[in-house]
């Protein structure tokens, strides 16, 4: 919510920025044209006090100024005015709530009940300002008008009995003591720029940081962890995405999210166990330097394209840190060509490629067997045997460890 409160701020600091630059340019280009008007009258004529006055006041209050208009509404029309367009005013954001100001509402609701006029006000509040906002827009605009656009479902097409099909409100919109109809009477033609703000960013942030200054650490903690983890979570994304990566790791991403969306909907008294999803946030990230560094060994983008790097480290990935150097079915990895899509041998680097074309680097062998293993002398019984072999270049390395039960001996 603080973080919605300050973006609202912003968005709205800065529209205001914009619209005062708009009309001191309007304001200048005014002051021109009235310098200019007023050499042409003193050069050419005198204003005739008739004109001035021709208007008549009546005519003058019913030709409204439209205002907050924000486009046509395709080519609708008036159903009362068919040559005026029907346009879509400039309206509100919805007033973004967090889930247990949602669940506030709910039982105030309930608790009010359907008749209520303060449920209704607390339902409509938004439809008031929706209202206001068209009837500025579409100054000759009826509620016909307003549903046409608002709600299409409730603009129903009936068959009379003459055969030709027309339009007409919804049973729900006409029903004696309609809510939307006493809306709509109550409204003004208000544009946004007039309106109360449905939603003030300022004192909502003031009320998130009362509620947290009241918070001890540990209650903190809990409110708090959650959107740290998703921050950090985004900020991976954002990051796989500069490198051009996200289709690798975006199942990993899918399910750390949605294994952050239960923990934060758990409805438990503790605090969260985040230990697993922080470990695997920091796999997350380790695989990704992991990435950059296989990039590099590469030779990307010199010597292979992103499409092979990427390929390359999908099967690294998929066979745990373990991938075909060359591929036998395709024959000696000097016979494919970088286009084709070649094996780890064909994109390493110069360096790297004669060394492992001239020695082996490294090689384990590994014995393993359980202890239920019975020794064919009688009441000998063995344990666990180990053994390994590595094999470095022209080295030979050998350990082990055996053992075997003397309790019968």
């Amino acid at each position: 919510m603080l973080n919605v409160c300050v973006e609202r701020r912003v968005q709205r600091e800065a529209l205001g920025k914009r619209k005062q630059q708009q009309k001191q340019i309007e304001l200048s280009e005014d002051e021109d044209e009235d310098e200019d008007e007023e050499e042409d009258e003193s050069e050419f004529y005198d204003c005739d006090e008739a004109t001035s006055a021709s208007v008549s006041p009546t005519k003058a209050v019913l030709n409204l100024k439209p205002e907050g208009r924000l486009k046509r509404l395709g080519d609708e029309r008036l159903l009362d005015e068919p040559d005026e367009f029907l346009y879509i005013p400039e309206t509100q954001e919805p007033v973004p709530k967090t889930e247990d100001q949602l669940h506030d509402d709910a039982e105030v609701m309930l608790k009010l009940g359907p008749g209520s006029d303060l449920s209704t006000q607390m339902m409509c509040t938004s439809l008031m300002s929706d209202m206001e906002a068209f009837k500025a827009a579409n100054p000759r605009g009826k509620m016909e008008d307003f549903i046409r656009w608002y709600s299409p479902k409730d603009w129903e097409e009936v068959q009379h009995d003459g055969g030709e099909p027309k339009h007409q409100l919804s049973v729900r919109m006409t029903t004696e003591g309609n809510t939307w109809q006493k809306v709509w009477q109550r409204a003004q033609a208000v544009p946004i720029a007039r309106q109360r703000r449905l939603f003030d960013d300022t004192n909502e942030a003031l009320k998130v940081l009362h509620y947290l200054e009241t918070r001890n650490m540990s209650e903190i903690y809990g409110l708090t962890i959650i959107p740290t983890l998703h921050t950090a979570i985004l900020k991976l994304i954002d990051i796989y995405s500069n490198a051009h990566v996200e289709d690798l790791f975006a199942p990993h991403i899918e399910q750390l999210l949605g294994d952050l969306c239960r923990l934060s909907r758990s409805h438990s008294n503790d605090q969260p166990n985040v230990r697993v999803l922080l470990d695997e946030l920091a796999e997350l990230e380790r695989r990704f330097y992991q990435y950059k560094c296989f990039e590099r060994l590469a030779g990307y983008p010199k010597r292979s394209s992103l499409e092979e790097v990427k390929r390359q480290f999908d099967e690294i990935l998929r066979n745990e840190n373990s991938c075909t150097i060359v591929d036998k079915k395709r024959g000696a990895a000097g016979d494919m060509t970088m286009g084709s899509g070649g094996s780890l041998y064909d994109i390493l680097s110069p360096k790297l490629e004669q060394d492992i074309s001239n020695r082996l680097i490294s090689k384990d062998y590994v014995i393993r067997l359980d202890g239920d293993t019975q020794s064919s002398e009688k009441g000998l019984y063995l344990g666990p045997q180990f053994m390994r072999a590595i094999i470095t270049g022209d080295k030979l390395r050998l350990c082990g460890a055996f053992t075997e039960s003397t309790t019968f001996v």
